[in-house]
C-alpha cells in the first residue's frame, strides 16, 4: 500500500519526499483542490501517529479521498519513459556479462514496448469491512508483475505524462487481454488475503454465536413449565435462536469485490539482442536472446534453462548449452564446462563435482570417485575410493575389499598371500600376530590348535 500511495502522489504531480517512517506530501494543484490542504503527513503505523500526521490504513480518509478521486477522474493515464542510454554496436557488445566463451556474432534491434500499471480496489465484506488498493502491472508478453519491481518510485519521477488521443498505438483487443491476466493475478492476491482474514472472521463467529445460544438457552431456562403458554413461548424462542443464528452465520460469511480504478499505459524502449556464442573448446555454438534496457542500462539475459532464475551473467559449457553461476560447473576431472550441476555427481572423499564421463564408481560403496581420491586393488584392478581402501600390513599393498581378510586377534588387514589359516577353526591371522607370540603361546586363540 506505501508503493502505491507514493507513486499515486508523485504521478499526479506531487513533490514527495519519504523520511524513515513517514511521508511528507506537498500537493499540486490539482489534488490541493480536492483534499481541501496543502500539504499532508502520511504515517502507515499506529505508533507514529501524532497531531499533524494521517494514518494510513484500510479504509482511512486518504485512501477513500483517493479513490474517490480516480473514480470521478476517469480510468486511464498515458505516459512515456524515455531512455537514458544510447548504447552503440561495441557498447553492447562489452556490457555482455560472459563467461568460457565469446561472442562471435551479434543482432540488436530497438523496439517500442507498453506497460500497463492497473490500480484495484478490493473490499472484503463480512462482519467487518477492510478496503485495499494496489497496483499490478503486465507486458506486452502478458507477464504480470508487482508495479514496484520495475516502476520504482525513482522510475515514476521520470515518466513523462502524454497526451491521450492516439499518443500510443494499442489496440482494445490487447488492452483486454493484457487486463484479463492481470485480473486473475489481482483475483488470486486478493483471494490470498482472504484466506489470511478467515481465521479471525471465525473466531467472532464463534464468539457471537456462543454469545446469542447463551442468551435464548437462559430464556428458555427462566420459563415456568406450569404456565399455560410455556409451550408456546419455547417454540418462539428456539425459532428466534435460530433465526439470529442463521442471520449470524451469513454476516459472517467473507466476500471479496474487486474493482478496477484506473490504469496506466506506459511506452518505453527495448534493444532485442541475438548474440552468437563460442566456447573455447570450440565446442557447438549457442544463440541467446537478451533484451537491453536503454532506461536503467542493464541486459535482462532471461532465466536460466535449468534452475529458472534470472541470470546475472552467462556461462557457456563445453557442449553448447547455456546456464547460470549457480547450474554450471567445472569437472574436477576432465577440467571441461557444463551447465547441468543437477546432474553432476560429488566425488565419496571430496566433494568435487564429475560429469557423467569422468564418473568411476567405487567398486566398494558404489559411489562416484575423483582422479584425486581412486585407487586401483593390486588383485584384481578394481577402482576404490580412498575411503575404502585397505592396506595389506605386511606387504603395503593397495587392495579392495573383495581381496582383503582381516585378522581375527589384531583387525589388521592381509592380503591373500600372507595370511595365516588356523588348522582347527580356520580362522585367519596376520603373520605378525602369529610371530609376536611366544615359544610355547603359538596357539590359535580361538579353538588352542597350534599354528
Amino acid at each position: 500500500m506505501k508503493t502505491f500511495i507514493k507513486q499515486f502522489f508523485e504521478v499526479s504531480g506531487s513533490e514527495v519526499k519519504e523520511s524513515r517512517n513517514r511521508i511528507s506530501v506537498k500537493l499540486s494543484d490539482t489534488l490541493r483542490e480536492h483534499f481541501s490542504l496543502e500539504e499532508l503527513q502520511l504515517v502507515f503505523d499506529a505508533r507514529d501517529v501524532d497531531e499533524k500526521s494521517e494514518l494510513v490504513t484500510h479504509g482511512s480518509y486518504v485512501l477513500n479521498t483517493i479513490y474517490n478521486y480516480l473514480q470521478d477522474r476517469g480510468g486511464k493515464i498515458v505516459s512515456r519513459l524515455d531512455d537514458r542510454y544510447h548504447p552503440t554496436r561495441d557498447e553492447l557488445l562489452n556490457s555482455i556479462k560472459l563467461d568460457h566463451g565469446k561472442v562471435t556474432a551479434l543482432k540488436s534491434k530497438k523496439e517500442k514496448v507498453v506497460d500497463i500499471l492497473f490500480n484495484f480496489k478490493v473490499t472484503y465484506l463480512s462482519d467487518e469491512k477492510i478496503d485495499d488498493i494496489f497496483t499490478l502491472g503486465v507486458d506486452g508478453t502478458g507477464a504480470v508483475f508487482e508495479s514496484g519491481e520495475y516502476y520504482t518510485n525513482a522510475v515514476m519521477k521520470d515518466v513523462v505524462p502524454l497526451q491521450q488521443k492516439g499518443s500510443i498505438e494499442l489496440s482494445r483487443k490487447d488492452l483486454e487481454i493484457q487486463f484479463r491476466e492481470c485480473l486473475k493475478a489481482a483475483s488470486e492476491r486478493a483471494q490470498e488475503y482472504g484466506k489470511s482474514l478467515q481465521n479471525e472472521i471465525l473466531k467472532r463467529l464463534h464468539r457471537n454465536v456462543s454469545r446469542i445460544k447463551g442468551y435464548y438457552t437462559a430464556q428458555i431456562q427462566e420459563l415456568h413449565r406450569n404456565q399455560p403458554s410455556y409451550e408456546e413461548k419455547r417454540i418462539h424462542l428456539e425459532r428466534e435462536n435460530e433465526l439470529k443464528l442463521k442471520e449470524e452465520i451469513d454476516n459472517h460469511k467473507l466476500r471479496i469485490v474487486l474493482k478496477l480504478l484506473s490504469y496506466h499505459i506506459i511506452e518505453r524502449s527495448e534493444i532485442r539482442i541475438s548474440a552468437k556464442l563460442a566456447s573455447p573448446s570450440s565446442g557447438p555454438d549457442a544463440l541467446l536472446e537478451m533484451v537491453y534496457d536503454p532506461y536503467l542500462g542493464e541486459i535482462d539475459y532471461g532465466s536460466c534453462p535449468v534452475c529458472h532464475a534470472n541470470m546475472e551473467r552467462i556461462i557457456l559449457s563445453d557442449d553448447g548449452k547455456i546456464g547460470c553461476s549457480h547450474c554450471s560447473f567445472v569437472c574436477s576431472t576432465c577440467k571441461k564446462h557444463f551447465s547441468d550441476l543437477q546432474h553432476a555427481a560429488a566425488c565419496v572423499v571430496c566433494s568435487d563435482p564429475l560429469c557423467s564421463n569422468c564418473q568411476t564408481g567405487c567398486h566398494t560403496c558404489h559411489q562416484p570417485v575423483c582422479d584425486k581420491h581412486h585407487h586401483v586393488c593390486a588383485v584384481g584392478d578394481e577402482t576404490v575410493c580412498q575411503t575404502c581402501l585397505r592396506t595389506c600390513c605386511v606387504c603395503r599393498k593397495d587392495l579392495c575389499a573383495d581381496h582383503t581378510f582381516e585378522c581375527q586377534a589384531t583387525k589388521d588387514n592381509i592380503c591373500f598371500e600372507h595370511r595365516v589359516i588356523c588348522n582347527g577353526c580356520r580362522k585367519i591371522y596376520s603373520p605378525r600376530y602369529v610371530q609376536q607370540l611366544g615359544k610355547n603361546e603359538k596357539i590359535c586363540p580361538n579353538c588352542r590348535t597350534p599354528f
